[in-house]
């Protein structure tokens, strides 16, 4: 069985996805809704709640992981 291709998403697409997964309350509906895997969609929604400051304690934001990803001056 040939490997699935790799799918790129803006972050807005995401932002709508993990909106509608809150809405429906369902991961599981909304990733075969959308023909994506429920484990793109819990770490998008988890990597939210972190953004959210609702996540677990001590999880880096994403602008956090930016900055000590970014190359020193």
């Amino acid at each position: 069985m040939p490997k699935r291709r790799r799918r790129h998403f803006t972050p807005e697409q995401k932002t709508d996805a993990v909106r509608l997964v809150r809405t429906v309350e369902n991961l599981a509906k909304v990733a075969r809704d959308l023909g994506l895997t429920e484990t793109a969609r819990r770490s998008w929604v988890q990597r939210s709640e972190i953004d959210e400051e609702r996540g677990a304690e001590g999880a880096l934001t994403s602008a956090e992981r930016e900055e000590l990803a970014a190359p020193a001056s």
